[in-house]
């Protein structure tokens, strides 16, 4: 029986703790897509720039 009630509250914490942070996904999203709109956002376009000269460069 107390193995029973240990699993069930188990499973709840789980349960409620999956819910909670599906309930933060947006806002860590949000934070992400803010974050890779700065530097780097800018470090990427930069290695595309590099890469578009690079193959006017040689060639390909």
């Amino acid at each position: 029986m107390q193995r029973m009630l240990f699993v069930m509250a188990v499973v709840s914490t789980l349960v409620l703790s999956s819910f909670a942070s599906a309930a933060d996904a947006p806002a860590n999203r949000a934070q992400v897509n803010g974050a890779r709109k700065g530097p780097v956002a800018k470090l990427i376009e930069l290695e595309r720039r590099k890469n578009e000269w690079l193959r006017q460069q040689f060639g390909r």
